[in-house]
């Protein structure tokens, strides 16, 4: 009997190991994207002294800053990132501050992310790139405009897809009126008041090279990139403007 039991409790261990192997393997694919998709970390810093926590994916002459949308992080760029790397291209994700392993700052320091744009572009330079191309979703598509207005030396041009006009303290009308680089904003005919916004920014956009695309979809910033048609026209403007 006691043989037996024993054998019956191995049984019951082995179906029991089976069971949580066969579930690890299901759920291995839901992992969260930060995990998915791996680059190597870098740190950098803010002109306000804000320390600001990156990944970098691949390199080449050409550096692609991808800022991300208020409900998310640097992760949500991640796998787009990384294939644009496998392009040849030095891509770069960050937190903004107070996203993710970014430093948080309090009162009129909370919210420059603008400011965190122009640093990961400094950053990028540091690296090699010769140019700069901002890619920037709903609120990272304001900061894109704004930190494109602001960085020295200039980027080379600037993606917004689904960009507010302005997003707390960044005024996006304002800052496109400077903006002399090749700008292109993409946006869902769906998506709520982001259609009429996009517009906005285009008329008021300085630049004799811009482009505004209306998607027939109601998907929001980086979401737009599902559907191939999107990062077909996202991916040919950057190749336009990349290092030759």
């Amino acid at each position: 009997m006691l043989a037996f039991a024993a054998v019956q409790r191995a049984a019951i261990l082995f179906v029991v190991t089976a069971i949580a192997a066969i579930g690890a393997a299901t759920t291995a694919p839901a992992a969260p994207t930060q995990a998915a998709a791996a680059g190597k970390r870098i740190w950098f810093r803010a002109a306000d002294g804000t320390r600001l926590a990156g990944q970098r994916y691949g390199r080449g002459p050409t550096a692609l800053v991808f800022a991300h949308e208020s409900r998310g992080g640097g992760y949500q760029w991640a796998t787009y990132a990384r294939g644009l790397a496998a392009q040849g291209y030095l891509a770069i994700t960050f937190d903004f501050r107070g996203y993710g392993r970014s430093q948080a700052r309090s009162g009129r320091a909370r919210a420059r992310y603008a400011a965190d744009v122009t640093a990961a572009a400094k950053r990028a330079r540091a690296l090699g790139a010769r140019r700069v191309i901002l890619v920037g979703a709903s609120m990272g598509g304001t900061a894109v405009i704004v930190g494109a207005a602001n960085a020295r030396p200039p980027v080379n041009a600037v993606v917004a897809l689904s960009a507010p006009s302005t997003f707390v303290q960044m005024d996006g009308v304002a800052a496109a009126r400077k903006l002399q680089m090749p700008v292109l904003y993409a946006v869902g005919s769906g998506d709520a008041d982001f259609a009429p916004e996009s517009r906005v920014l285009y008329d008021a956009t300085a630049s004799a090279e811009k482009r505004l695309e209306i998607i027939d979809s109601g998907a929001h910033g980086v979401h737009l990139l599902a559907n191939p048609g999107v990062r077909e026209l996202v991916e040919r403007f950057i190749a336009a403007h990349a290092a030759r």
